[in-house]
């Protein structure tokens, strides 16, 4: 076990992570700051950084620094963007950096500030294709990924600061300041030569997030979760209007908006808008990971290539850190899947719930790590609240639901949640919970009696006919105790031989 600093120096914001990295290709972060220092801001005319951007930005180091030592981490990696790339005193900033910090910084060029986007992206969505977006204070990386591959990648000069001042200074009512930087990127974009049309777009950094938290003021979104949050581009385009003609100092009081951003987000919509019209793109997910995750993602992988599957890799990540009973979780989802497949023309769910499924039968057990009593409503916190990766948030909220369903008949749905759950999505939950609490039954022992179990359908009754290695009426005893909730969802009666 190894623990690393990562410290990224951003043109807008500074920022440490830092994570415990496992033998086992696991990984746990224990830390996490940030800092608004606006490096990227107040350039003098000679190209240097502000000398009180810079003293800004060594005092915070020095602060990151002062909490790696006392965390006692074995390495840590500072690296810096388009600010310092830029700088005409890059050379002496990083040389005062070392005297007084002692952390060598380096330097991305911005084709790798690019690449370790695409590889945090490739690493938390279980998307094959998509555009990248990540719009920095003062750079904006856009990334073609496909087959999970980069196909073609590009670090442009220009970000949320420095498109913020070009609306500022340009001529005329906000419209048409507006319009003369929208065409001046829609330019620049044009000028890329291969950037897709109509494909999704996964935004990346602290201007996607806060524009993500604005959309969820607006329509009472239930949950807190920021990655893979799914905006409409027409959202987007309401809220860049709202921006645009709220006056500057009056932005600060549109809900969600971070008083930090408020004098830049006009930039970032402008930005990210114009995109959306030239690719034609009408759907965006906000990306929880970035840069720093894309170099996490390289100390764990090595090879370099994306782990195989995003969603085994987040959940396995999960059951390690917590130290969960993966033998008897294991089996669960085993007996779980296998009663899924058979129960088809039973339970008529679409094949794609089947990630719900697998999701809560590996992690119904996750409560234990908080407490045993009520482990089973523990579970739901720590599904929802984990950050696993490859579902849809409400996907991931269905597992939690379900995982919480495996020790009673009927878990009560929060109403707040019923503006992302319909009685379809309900009715899922109910039938999941029901077959996940019979794989929990069958593996009572958690040592693997129950072998298999083979599905003989009728008209009115389901026969399960288990094989064991040793009796198993105990299984069998615990299992027909689902029988009327079995009864109630699937509308057979349950029989066990």
């Amino acid at each position: 076990m190894r623990i690393l600093g990562i410290i990224d120096i951003g043109s807008n914001s500074m920022r440490l992570v830092i994570v415990q990295l496992t033998d086992d290709n696991s990984y746990r972060i224990i830390d996490d700051v940030k800092h608004s220092v606006r490096l990227g801001k107040d350039i003098l005319p000679n190209g240097n950084l502000h000398p009180i951007r810079m003293q800004r930005a060594i005092e915070t180091l020095q602060f990151y620094k002062t909490l790696c030592d006392a965390i006692q981490t074995d390495q840590i990696i500072v690296v810096a963007t388009e600010a310092i790339r830029k700088a005409a005193n890059q050379k002496e900033f990083l040389e005062l950096v070392y005297s007084l910090t002692g952390l060598a910084v380096r330097v991305l060029e911005g084709e790798e500030e690019a690449y370790y986007d695409y590889f945090s992206v490739a690493n938390v969505f279980a998307m094959s294709e998509n555009l990248i977006m990540d719009i920095g204070g003062a750079s904006t990386e856009l990334i073609w990924m496909k087959d999970r591959k980069v196909r073609n990648m590009a670090s442009l000069p220009f970000g949320t600061i420095s498109i913020s001042e070009q609306l500022n200074q340009a001529a005329g009512n906000i419209y048409e300041k507006e319009k003369t930087v929208t065409n001046s990127l829609i330019h620049t974009f044009h000028q890329l030569g291969w950037l897709p049309h109509g494909k999704t777009l996964i935004g990346i950094g602290g201007s996607f997030r806060n524009i993500a938290k604005i959309d969820k003021k607006r329509c009472a979104y239930p949950l807190e979760l920021s990655h893979n949050y799914y905006l409409p581009g027409e959202r987007l385009q309401d809220i860049h209007q709202l921006i645009m003609t709220t006056p500057a100092g009056r932005r600060k009081d549109i809900r969600g908006l971070s008083s930090e951003r408020a004098d830049i987000i006009w930039g970032a919509t402008t930005a990210i808008n114009a995109l959306l019209m030239y690719c034609g793109i009408s759907d965006i997910y906000i990306s929880g990971y970035g840069l720093r995750e894309g170099i996490i993602y390289e100390e764990i992988l090595h090879d370099l290539n994306p782990v195989e599957d995003v969603l085994d890799y987040s959940i396995n990540n999960l059951m390690s850190n917590i130290s969960l009973n993966k033998k008897h979780a294991f089996h669960v989802w085993q007996l779980s899947r296998s009663l899924f497949e058979q129960l088809g023309s039973v339970h008529e769910l679409n094949t794609s719930t089947v990630n719900v499924l697998k999701t809560a039968a590996l992690l119904h057990d996750s409560g234990i790590s908080i407490s045993y009593y009520d482990h089973h409503l523990h579970s739901f916190y720590i599904i929802l609240n984990s950050q696993i990766n490859g579902l849809s948030q409400q996907e991931l909220l269905m597992a939690a639901y379900t995982a919480a369903s495996h020790r009673k008949n009927k878990v009560k749905v929060d109403p707040a949640h019923k503006g992302l759950l319909r009685e379809q999505e309900i009715n899922t939950i109910r039938k999941l919970g029901v077959i996940l609490r019979i794989a929990e039954s069958l593996d009572r022992r958690m040592n693997d009696n129950i072998n298999a179990v083979d599905c003989l359908i009728e008209q009115e009754v389901v026969t399960l006919k288990l094989t064991s290695k040793s009796t198993h009426e105990l299984e069998a005893k615990e299992t027909m105790e689902i029988s009327a909730a079995f009864l109630k969802e699937f509308g057979r009666r349950l029989h066990i031989i």
